[in-house]
């Protein structure tokens, strides 16, 4: 494995259970893109969940809800965050956290 690779590896946020999907990049770019659409108490609400979530304050499911919670009026942040989670936590109708069966 050469350096590049590694250096990519290392970079790549990975999905409980799942493949990665996502780089540090897209993570950042998404924070840019919270910061630009919300107001300054949700965007830090959703740090503080973020951070809570890291520190394992909450579990993956809460952490899950609230996100949709915080931005359930706007589906293109929803969407976005959708690209950190697993297959199978993937918020998919806008109003509830399923669950999908594979």
């Amino acid at each position: 494995m050469g350096k590049g690779e590694k250096r990519k590896r290392k970079e790549m946020v990975k999905g409980e259970g799942s493949e990665p999907k996502a780089t540090l990049d897209d993570a950042y770019a998404y924070l840019r893109t919270v910061k630009k659409k919300v107001d300054k108490d949700k965007y830090d609400n959703f740090i503080a969940i973020m951070n809570n979530f890291k520190t394992r304050r909450i579990d993956q499911k809460g952490c899950i809800s609230e996100v949709e919670r915080l931005f359930k009026e706007n589906k293109s942040l929803i969407s976005g965050f959708n690209v950190f989670l697993p297959k199978s936590l993937e918020l998919d109708d806008w109003t509830s956290v399923e669950v999908k069966r594979r």
